[in-house]
């Protein structure tokens, strides 16, 4: 063979190969990008599930907390009320009808923090609060003879207990 023919074969050759070089970097290229686009668009995923968890569990850890602030709250406005029918007032600087009122007060306030822990919470969670909601609904109002003031007292205490029972189950769960 001479030397035109074998350098026409060569050139032949190295178009072919070069060209097919070309076209199989260009699909490797265009696979990579792909593949690059594709790690992009899970790790936008990934870090989207992350912030709406992240948000989720602010909500849950704030209606806990107002829950928690109104039901403690609300107890210690029971213990007042029920010291101001018990002992008439004595040693009481305030309104008796703004201890009552107060009283109501805090109970809504638990009541709507329920709510939204109702709808936020995890079944743990909503069982807690429930039981807290349950125990205050147990309180009873005192009688003209105060003769149920000890059953008062000990529903009292059973709404304090339920309270830290929540705030238990309230941390467990916030913790995941």
């Amino acid at each position: 063979m001479d030397q035109g023919w074998a350098a026409l074969l060569g050139a032949a050759i190295g178009a072919i190969l070069g060209g097919g070089a070309a076209i199989t970097a260009a699909w490797l290229g265009r696979s990579g990008m792909k593949t690059q686009a594709q790690a992009v668009i899970q790790q936008a995923s990934w870090q989207a599930d992350a912030t709406r968890e992240q948000w989720i569990r602010q909500v849950l850890r704030d209606a806990c907390i107002e829950f928690v602030e109104a039901s403690r709250l609300q107890v210690h406005a029971i213990r007042r009320y029920h010291a101001l029918v018990m002992f008439d007032q004595q040693g009481f600087d305030r309104d008796p009808e703004q201890i009552r009122r107060n009283y109501f007060n805090l109970g809504m306030r638990t009541q709507t923090a329920g709510l939204v822990l109702e709808l936020e919470g995890s079944h743990e969670v909503r069982d807690a609060a429930e039981r807290v909601l349950e125990a205050s609904r147990r309180i009873p109002h005192l009688s003209e003879d105060h003769g149920n003031y000890a059953e008062a007292q000990e529903e009292t205490q059973h709404m304090w207990e339920a309270i830290d029972e929540f705030v238990r189950v309230a941390r467990t769960r916030l913790a995941l």
